[in-house]
């Protein structure tokens, strides 16, 4: 077979010519099937991480005993409200909860905590926050909620709590409340300042009897 000859005159000798036509079969292709399949597999562990680092995100964003959101960020959701009408603020505090954990121990006093943060998230709305912003003491941002809304709110949670009993170890009954203080907040407000007249009112709750809601003046 007759060589085939560069632009420079020199031949060039058939096997040449054959393995530089052969390598991009033999060699470029399994090189490029292999990059693409590293390509698919970084791909698939950059998707797992992603997925993996927003699960350690919300665990970092939830208390650990009571699953609702922790301090941190129930302040960081609720001080980035938008909306347009006004939205309200409720503080409550579990009446007796340091008679409870003396009394009966800490085993009981998380399930007490457990409990009533379960009730409280049922008595809102999806888009509502709830936060354990204390040793007993809740926040709830109740969006886009008038104050008499709120109030009756307020109102059905403190009496679903009021309507639980807990059993200690020896079978005796446990009796749980809250007081609740409920303030007004809208965005461009300073949520430290509506949580703070929402305390005041939760404490004024407590000096008139405790398991009741009072507003804020």
């Amino acid at each position: 077979m007759q060589a085939l000859v560069l632009a420079t005159g020199e031949p060039i000798e058939f096997i040449y010519w054959a393995f530089a036509m052969a390598c991009p079969v033999f060699v470029s292709a399994p090189v490029s099937l292999v990059l693409v399949r590293q390509a698919e597999a970084n791909q698939r562990l950059n998707l797992a991480l992603l997925v993996a680092q927003r699960e350690l995100m919300t665990q970092a964003d939830r208390d650990h005993l009571t699953g609702v959101l922790s301090r941190a960020a129930f302040y960081r959701h609720a001080e980035a409200y938008d909306g347009d009408a006004p939205a309200s603020v409720l503080l409550a505090d579990i009446d007796h909860f340091k008679a409870i954990n003396d009394g009966h121990g800490h085993a009981l006093g998380d399930a007490a905590l457990r409990l009533v943060a379960s009730t409280l998230q049922a008595a809102l709305r999806p888009d509502d926050l709830l936060g354990r912003v204390g040793g007993e003491e809740f926040a709830i941002l109740l969006r886009g909620m008038p104050m008499p809304l709120a109030l009756a709110i307020a109102e059905r949670a403190r009496g679903a709590i009021a309507g639980l009993c807990m059993r200690a170890a020896d079978g005796s009954p446990v009796a749980l409340s809250i007081s609740v203080g409920v303030a007004s907040y809208a965005a461009g407000m300073s949520l430290d300042v509506a949580l703070a007249q929402a305390d005041q009112a939760m404490y004024s709750a407590k000096r008139n009897g405790r398991n009741r809601v009072m507003i804020s003046d």
